[in-house]
């Protein structure tokens, strides 16, 4: 997980969906049982690899996992749809991406010889609602009965998180917050899965990974979701028993500087041609007083090396 994931919604797919025991657990009550009976839960691990293609990194995200399967090597493939619309050929894409898992397969594991099972699983999270098929054979125009059996039969799991969908993730209170979260982005009522998504969270107060759960979650409402800081500061103080005032406050604070910063780059690129990560290290010396005033300077500025000048002379005072 250590890619960087600008889009808030693949950050929170990939940081609470991409913790094996969490995937696990999705699988375990996510799958019917007759397919659970032959995964071994406790071999579950994370393949770090990516198999979209380059032009569908800013609407998908995918996740892989291997698990022995009734003794046998296997894999669980989870993939995050979030297109303004749902695309039919989809399964095209997913079968694809399900070749590239059992080639890389083969070139590992070349003592077999017969490919692995692949469960696949998409989480589509379009503002529309899904209308594509689940199974790949009813992508095909099939003339006639007797060419069924030359045309590749299978389907996904589809879990429409969408507005119009009504699919409800069950599980443990990770799992149910990723539902929730995902599940409120375009819904007029989504307050109410924000809240129900921090009253989950009081089910993990005690586990050492509280703190970092909290932060997850209070970014992506704060990326995503139009809150003011004070209702959503009552919304979460509310909801979550420690108090956490202080936590929010600066959070927030912290959040509004990193979309700052990202914009001032931004900007950078944009006008001057040039790649801004060196200007990072000065970026992060400005107050947020300064960083508006920047942004009048890099409009105005000739050239960049202006812009550098002025930057490292504010650092130092």
């Amino acid at each position: 997980m250590s890619q960087d994931i600008s889009n808030p919604h693949d950050k929170l797919f990939k940081q609470l969906l991409g913790e094996p025991e969490n995937a696990a657990d999705f699988v375990a009550n996510n799958l019917p049982s007759d397919i659970v009976a032959h995964l071994d839960l406790n071999t579950l691990e994370v393949v770090q690899a990516s198999f979209i293609d380059s032009q569908f990194i800013q609407s998908e995200a995918d996740l892989l996992f291997s698990v022995t399967i009734a003794k046998r090597p296997g894999y669980v493939y989870f993939l995050f749809e979030h297109q303004s619309s749902a695309d039919p050929f989809m399964l095209l894409r997913l079968v694809g991406y399900m070749v590239r898992v059992w080639k890389r397969f083969r070139r590992e594991r070349p003592e077999y010889d017969r490919l692995p099972v692949i469960i696949p699983m998409v989480l589509f999270h379009g503002p529309r609602g899904w209308r594509g098929p689940v199974s790949f054979r009813d992508l095909v125009d099939i003339p006639a009965e007797s060419f069924v059996r030359y045309t590749p039969g299978f389907e996904c799991r589809l879990y429409d998180l969408s507005v119009l969908g009504e699919e409800r993730l069950t599980g443990n209170a990770v799992i149910r917050i990723l539902g929730d979260l995902l599940g409120a982005y375009g819904r007029p009522d989504f307050t109410e899965r924000v809240k129900r998504a921090f009253d989950t969270l009081n089910e993990l107060l005690n586990a050492g990974s509280f703190s970092r759960y909290l932060e997850i979650v209070f970014r992506y409402v704060l990326q995503v979701f139009d809150i003011p800081r004070e209702d959503l500061g009552q919304l979460v103080t509310r909801a979550v028993k420690p108090d956490v005032k202080e936590f929010i406050m600066t959070t927030y604070e912290q959040v509004k500087q990193e979309g700052a910063k990202s914009m001032l780059l931004q900007l950078v690129a944009k006008k001057f041609r040039a790649d801004p990560e060196d200007l990072v290290p000065l970026l992060d010396k400005l107050s947020a007083a300064q960083q508006e005033e920047l942004i009048e300077r890099v409009l105005a500025s000739p050239s960049l090396e202006n812009v550098i000048d002025w930057l490292k002379e504010t650092g130092q005072n």
